[in-house]
């Protein structure tokens, strides 16, 4: 167990030492980190028997993408809420967010990782068209609008699984990933706070009370499927524990 804490630990503070741009740090918000994926790629690849030097290399470059794609996206949300934030600000989350995808294409490419390059560009490539069909509020029906969101939370994760040929690790990965989110979106809307998942519900269904019940029902279904995967894959309870810890903070 000390194992697990300790190489988490570790790889955090070496994404965190690639994040610290001593001119970003002085006009933007830090970076979010989602905890709980840096988990779940530590314990995926080291399930994959990697060297931990490898494992490093790889949670810190795909979450590079992943806090890329994060930032970029907290300049979208911001735009309409905030409108005396100042343009410069705006303009500097852009460039942080072009910046640590600038770092993720650098440290693959010195490992010549071309094919995980591709792998993680489709995924990119899906979670954007997730992403414009959740805002434009483009989906028909309630199934279509969870299966945007579990790909916009896993959709790397997934690609890194396909790559290192971890299907196993894929279920537990979207029943977490996709129960954190709807989970974020719930306390977004109790805070009246802007909440894409419950605007995008709103296109399809009227009722306040009923859309609650449907996202509430969405993320016990998700809890129940995860708690039933755990129960099979006792290999993997040590890095739930992580998750548990992670979630608390």
């Amino acid at each position: 167990m000390c194992d697990i804490y300790g190489g988490y630990a570790g790889i955090r503070e070496k994404l965190m030492e690639k994040l610290r741009h001593p001119y970003f740090i002085n006009y933007i918000e830090e970076p979010f980190i989602d905890e709980e994926k840096i988990a779940l790629l530590y314990g995926a690849l080291k399930s994959a028997n990697l060297h931990i030097e490898q494992i490093e290399h790889y949670v810190v470059t795909i979450m590079l993408v992943q806090i890329a794609l994060d930032t970029h996206e907290r300049v979208s949300n911001k735009a309409g809420e905030e409108a005396n934030e100042s343009h410069k600000r705006r303009q500097l989350t852009v460039l942080a967010g072009d910046y640590y995808s600038g770092l993720y294409y650098y440290l693959l490419s010195m490992n010549r990782d071309i094919v995980l390059i591709r792998a993680l560009a489709e995924g990119i490539k899906e979670i954007n068209e997730h992403k414009i069909m959740l805002y434009q509020k483009a989906h028909e029906t309630m199934d279509d609008i969870m299966e945007s969101v579990v790909t916009i939370e896993s959709a790397l994760l997934q690609k890194t699984c396909d790559h290192f040929h971890l299907s196993h690790w894929k279920p537990f990965i979207t029943y977490v990933l996709g129960k954190n989110r709807l989970q974020k979106e719930c306390e977004l809307h109790a805070e009246k706070q802007h909440s894409p998942v419950f605007q995008a519900v709103q296109g399809i269904m009227k009722d306040q009370a009923e859309i609650e019940t449907v996202i509430n029902g969405w993320m016990m279904e998700l809890r129940k499927k995860e708690n039933q995967f755990l129960e099979k894959h006792t290999d993997i309870s040590e890095i739930n524990s992580v998750l548990r810890d992670k979630s608390k903070t």
